[in-house]
């Protein structure tokens, strides 16, 4: 099913023929009008080189799925797949899975082709593009899949509300995420699979074997649309960032730290795409207007939006190599953003790129521009404009005067109008353990004496009372339940009898982080086993009522204490126990350990037997029945033997004593069952039973 196609080459800087060479760091970008996919370097933006897809693919849309040295190209209208080859800039190898509105993903030496109607997946051949493996049933209609850097591919089934693994191309359990029927998005966060359940507005970490974590998105995802709870395929680090698209709620929750952002961006009359974080900036990408809309968390502000095309249309954002990339899938406009928000515009269809088309070929436009031109810079949101009658000048040059001098006051000269009071930016509530940090930004227009906060319930404290003109503009209140959501706004007061001004309200936010997993876990079974206790500590963050589920023999059960006790289980198992710590605000990792009930070999001498000339028998059974004996133990001797347990068998009389008991024991080698009379084993606490 391999085809080598024989397309044309597209280099970078050099002599026809010479092997190109594309920067390490950079990105394929599709360019599905063109029927081409371009190589953009990161760190300037450049086109390096550029392939041309197989005829018949030019305005189908495209996607492309990128891994390392694997780049691999599909058709959505027709399914084809198609390898591109980095070395030579050619469209290598391609295959045909004959479908529309398939998915095509890549990681780890691994790739696969999901059919979201049928309900399947394929494994394939990454550097043939040939299937691996038949399509196997993942049981139910698939959502947007993800596969993680160790290639293991998690599929999401929102209709049983399940994520089933892949490893190394085989299909494992599904894991249990959410209640059948809900909206469900996969992110790759740092490396690691993320589920976020848009019905009931919960994040959840998962593993192979379950999951490991989960973070409440509180009311900012809860009761809203599940359609419009956006989030992103993949991050660089470990903090997810969750829109709610309908209210403009913003959620940014990093599952290593367990600390949850919350702000409030302006989403109205916007049709948005999901968000992307880079570095402390998130990017919205408004496809009504062909821009990013930027929301900066260090400052608790919306910054300036990025243009990226000249009109509405499709934005595809993703992050690589600590860059986010910005694509139109329909037209020549790019970009490049590195994490200091410096923007790179790329035009995909530059001609300086040569290439060697075959004949026939239509030639591409030398009209097409190589980017798009950067827009004016608007203002913050509440900033006067500078271009409108009467604005004061730009604060580079207040005077407005071409020598940049202060205006003197010249008889009769019109005077500046004082600014007038304005309202701090929205607060920005970041929830930490055991408190809530609240950051703003500051007042535009009039200088105020201060900033208070205003909000704190009695049981809180706020630190510091009062925030001065210059800043810092960060508030910590400490206190209250976790059980709580808060919200609070800034003050700006002004001197002067100028009217104190106050800002919208913070989202809302707990003050509290979903625990770790609970410490010093022991298991110790009980004296004679058949049970034991598992104890544990809190973590060390945990905040207000803490709640274990506890998963061990019993199936789980929740408790608000540190410990589990087990009884009337089997000697001779071993059952692991695991404990995850849940407050409000959600849960984090299992600790588990392992209640051992094998019993504990003891050494113990032979009794009874300094008079006795016959040989005390060793038998597969606790029986004298023949042709269980299996060995014996000389008389007139008290070796010391090996006793591993004890237990019922045939009821006898010997050497003055009457027992149901026999203790398994091991003498030179030969082990089995020996009438207790001779090892007094009922006599030891520390001899279990058998089973």
């Amino acid at each position: 099913m391999g085809t080598l196609i024989g397309t044309s080459l597209a280099v970078g800087a050099g002599e026809s023929g010479t092997r190109p060479r594309l920067a390490d760091i950079g990105a394929w970008l599709a360019g599905s009008e063109k029927g081409e996919v371009a190589h953009a370097h990161g760190l300037t933006g450049d086109v390096d080189g550029k392939v041309v897809l197989p005829a018949g693919m030019a305005g189908h849309p495209v996607s492309v799925a990128q891994d390392g040295d694997t780049t691999l190209v599909l058709d959505e209208r027709t399914g084809e797949v198609v390898r591109i080859d980095a070395s030579q800039l050619s469209a290598a190898q391609s295959a045909d899975y004959g479908a529309a509105g398939l998915q095509l993903v890549s990681g780890g030496a691994y790739a696969y082709v999901v059919d979201p109607h049928k309900g399947t997946v394929q494994r394939i051949d990454p550097a043939m593009t040939t299937p691996e493996s038949p399509p196997v049933d993942v049981g139910g209609k698939p959502g947007a899949a993800v596969v993680d850097g160790e290639g293991t591919l998690w599929v999401p089934l929102p209709d049983s509300g399940t994520v089933v693994p892949f490893t190394k191309g085989l299909k494992g359990t599904a894991v249990k995420v959410a209640e059948a029927g809900h909206d469900l998005a996969l992110t790759l966060a740092d490396g690691h699979p993320v589920v976020t359940d848009g019905t009931a507005g919960v994040m959840r970490v998962l593993t192979a074997t379950g999951v490991q974590g989960s973070f409440d998105l509180g009311d900012a995802v809860t009761g809203t649309d599940p359609d419009d709870v956006l989030v992103p395929a993949g991050t660089d680090g470990s903090a997810v960032p969750v829109l709610a698209a309908g209210t403009g709620d913003l959620v940014v929750v990093d599952v290593r730290s367990r600390h949850t952002t919350r702000a409030h961006v302006q989403t109205e009359g916007h049709e948005l795409g999901a968000p992307h974080l880079l570095g402390k900036r998130v990017y919205i990408p408004d496809e009504s207007t062909g821009r990013l809309l930027v929301y900066d968390t260090a400052l608790s502000t919306p910054a300036p939006p990025v243009p990226v095309t000249e009109g509405a249309g499709e934005l595809e954002l993703f992050v690589r190599d600590g860059l986010l990339w910005v694509n139109d899938p329909d037209g020549s406009a790019a970009a490049v953003i590195d994490a200091d928000g410096e923007v790179r515009h790329i035009g995909k269809y530059r001609t300086e790129v040569p290439s060697a088309r075959k004949p026939g070929d239509e030639p591409i436009e030398d009209s097409i521009p190589t980017g798009v031109p950067g827009a004016p810079v608007p203002p913050p949101p509440g900033a006067p404009d500078a271009t409108a009658p009467g604005a004061d000048p730009p604060s580079g040059n207040p005077s407005g005067d071409p020598s940049g001098q202060p205006p003197g006051p010249g008889p009769g000269g019109p005077t500046q109008p004082e600014p007038e009071p304005g309202a701090p930016g929205a607060p920005q509530a970041e929830s930490r353990s055991g408190a809530i940090r609240i950051t703003f930004a500051k007042a535009l227009g009039a200088t105020p004496q201060r900033y208070v906060l205003k909000g704190a319930t009695p049981d809180q404290t706020v630190t510091p009372d009062a925030v001065g003109p210059d800043g810092p503009y960060t508030f910590e209140v400490r206190g209250g339940s976790c059980d709580e959501q808060y919200s609070f706004t800034v003050v700006a007061e002004y001197a002067g009898g100028k009217p104190d001004k106050e800002s919208a309200p913070s989202a809302l936010a707990r003050p509290c982080i979903a625990p770790g997993a609970p410490q010093g876990i022991t298991a110790t079974p009980t004296q004679g086993g058949h049970g034991g206790t598992v104890t544990w500590e809190a973590p060390q963050d945990a905040g207000g009522q803490v709640t274990y589920a506890v998963s061990g023999p019993d199936g789980t059960v929740e408790t608000t204490g540190t410990s589990r006790t087990y009884a009337n289980l089997r000697n001779g198992d071993t059952h692991v126990v695991s404990v995850t710590a849940r407050n409000a605000a959600g849960s984090g990792g299992a600790a588990s350990g392992t209640l051992d009930l094998i019993p504990r070999p003891q050494k113990m001498r032979i009794v009874n037997n300094n008079s006795n000339e016959d040989t005390i028998g060793i038998r597969t059974h606790p029986t004298t029945k023949a042709g269980t004996r299996a060995g014996s133990i000389d008389g007139m001797t008290n070796p010391e033997v090996t006793v591993h347990c004890n237990t019922k068998g045939e009821e006898r009389t010997e050497s003055h004593e009457t027992t149901d008991v026999w203790a398994r024991i091991t003498h030179k080698g030969i082990s089995g069952y020996t009438f207790d009379a001779y090892v007094h084993s009922r006599y030891n606490l520390d001899v279990w039973d058998c089973e």
